[in-house]
């Protein structure tokens, strides 16, 4: 828990509640989502307000009467804080800069309007550093995997009180830090957005040389090239498999023998280090489907992931999720792999996916995928030269996103030293000097005085705009049932599963974490899926 004894020794110290005021925004109930046409107001949710940034991409929108618009539209330099949130998320703040004109909010967010003695920017940098540094998440309260702020809690934390003088220091600083590590991470966030899609290409480029993809029985003289069904360049003897349907429970006794699923595939290898393991009498009803080194998987349900199969795996299996493809003697391994893995490949086969909770492939659409075939010697070439390109490419991405996880934490411990850390004490020393003590009290007083009165509404104040007003959102790369739910349950209607993918800010590779949290939902029947037609699905929480 933040002490006062962590602010700096000259600095006096209120309550949040006494520092501005507080309030929780209007809750949604059958009566404000039906309201009269005239009272419907955008408002923001949770899924809305970032670290010190707000998404105003997809606003919701209820009634608020007038009263209720007096009472939630929000002002310029209003600060929103994630009321209920997963615990190392609640709290998280950002700050309303008069845009769009007209706004309100949720009861799912806390409303801090500072007194006048506090410049809003310093409050936002001070509960950024409270959400950062874990003192939120230790006073929550957790309801499942939601964890709630509360707003007496929230009230009753301190908050410290430099002199003004040095609250505008502090706020230069930071916003000059701020902006600084804003422009590396949207400078790394660019090189892994560019990065991503360059293998694809790369092997659309090398494979395919320009032309189209073919159709089994084409042949490209030019390109020595010959289009053929994925099953038919397969061994004679081994067909394309999918595996175990129930491997039962994890074998750890040494007797296990290790089984292959779709998320275990990652960046064209196999993590074997968190392979699970079946028993020897469930591996034995499935020899069908037994690993052979240069076997290639691919992962047919939600990812299209591709691997090959590695030496020490020889013997192993996999499940219902991952289908077995082994080339014949006239077919390289990693060509069959670089092709599956090909932006051309993938594109057919995500055409072919079906179904919206654990959507897949048929083992009949694996086998019909159009595969180029070149003489062997050639097709090593090509493998070997998009093997460099790959390894460079990992070596690239895994150095960015190093370098994203480096600056984040720098932006978190920044933001405590700049709002009452050692950055905090020596700003206060130059700016204020022997005389901190008395403005410190001062400011308290003046504080003290402004939380006595009665106020109906406090006067907008106009700010300078901050530097960092239009940062960059960063993508979550897994969710949870309880999110998606969240943003179900804020949706101002029925959500698309893309839509709703969207929603939730996620990565590409989130995709396993957002099925499989509509698949537990769905099991729960806390979801309703509808299908108006043929191809659309909207989603939306079961009454």
């Amino acid at each position: 828990m933040m002490i006062p004894d962590a602010f700096p020794a000259a600095w006096r110290f209120c309550l949040v509640k006494e520092a501005g005021e507080t309030l929780v925004g209007q809750q949604r109930s059958p009566e404000t989502t039906s309201g009269p046409a005239d009272d419907q107001r955008n408002y923001l949710r949770v899924a809305n307000v970032r670290d010190d940034a707000l998404d105003l991409q997809d606003l919701a929108a209820m009634s608020f009467d007038a009263a209720a618009r007096e009472k939630y539209r929000l002002v310029d330099g209003d600060i929103l804080l994630c009321e209920g949130q997963s615990r190392e998320l609640v709290g998280r703040a950002a700050m309303y800069r008069s845009e769009p004109d007209e706004l309100y909010f949720q009861n799912t967010l806390i409303r801090f309007r500072a007194h006048r003695e506090i410049l809003p920017e310093f409050a936002l940098l001070v509960f950024r550093a409270y959400q950062h540094s874990g003192v939120f998440a230790e006073i929550a309260k957790a309801t499942t995997n939601i964890a709630h702020l509360g707003l007496r809690r929230f009230q009753e934390l301190p908050f410290p009180l430099p002199p003004r003088i040095t609250q505008e220091a502090i706020i230069d600083c930071a916003r000059d830090i701020q902006s600084s590590i804003d422009d590396a991470l949207t400078a790394m966030s660019n090189i892994i957005d560019t990065a991503i899609g360059l293998p694809g290409k790369a092997r659309d480029l090398l494979i395919l040389e320009g032309a189209d993809l073919g159709e089994p029985g084409e042949v490209d003289p030019k390109a020595q090239v010959t289009w053929r069904q994925a099953a038919d360049v397969v061994a004679e003897d081994s067909p394309i498999v999918y595996g175990i349907l129930q491997p039962g429970p994890d074998i750890d006794d040494g007797s296990g023998i290790p089984y292959v699923r779709g998320q275990d595939l990652q960046d064209g290898f196999i993590l074997q280090d968190q392979l699970r393991k079946t028993s020897q009498s469930i591996a034995q009803r499935y020899e069908r489907s037994s690993l052979k080194p240069g076997d290639v998987l691919l992962g047919i349900i939600r990812s299209l992931r591709v691997a090959v199969v590695p030496q020490e795996l020889g013997g192993a299996n996999i499940t219902q999720g991952t289908a077995r493809i082994r080339p014949s003697a006239h077919v390289d391994s990693d060509y069959l792999a670089h092709w599956l893995s090909s932006s051309a490949a993938q594109g057919w086969l995500r055409s072919r996916l079906r179904g919206i909770d654990m959507p897949g492939l048929n083992l009949r659409d694996v086998r019909q995928l159009p595969v180029p075939v070149r003489d062997l010697s050639t097709q090593r070439q090509i493998a070997e030269a998009l093997n460099e390109v790959t390894a460079a490419h990992q070596s690239v991405l895994r150095d960015a996103q190093s370098a994203i996880g480096r600056l984040q934490g720098l932006e978190r411990e920044f933001t405590g030293s700049c709002a009452f850390g050692e950055m905090a004490r020596w700003i206060t020393r130059r700016t204020a000097g022997d005389e901190s003590e008395s403005l410190s009290s001062l400011i308290l007083t003046q504080v003290k005085e402004t939380a006595a009165k009665q106020r109906n509404k406090p006067a907008s104040r106009s700010r300078q705009s901050s530097k960092n007003g239009s940062k960059r959102i960063s993508l979550k790369s897994s969710t949870t049932p309880e999110e998606i739910l969240a943003v179900l349950q804020e949706a101002s209607g029925p959500l698309d599963p893309e839509h709703l993918f969207r929603q939730l800010s996620l990565a590409d590779s989130a995709v396993d974490s957002f099925y499989a949290g509509l698949r537990e939902l769905k099991q729960l029947r806390r979801l309703e899926v509808a299908r108006p037609n043929d191809t659309d699905v909207k989603i939306s929480v079961a009454e």
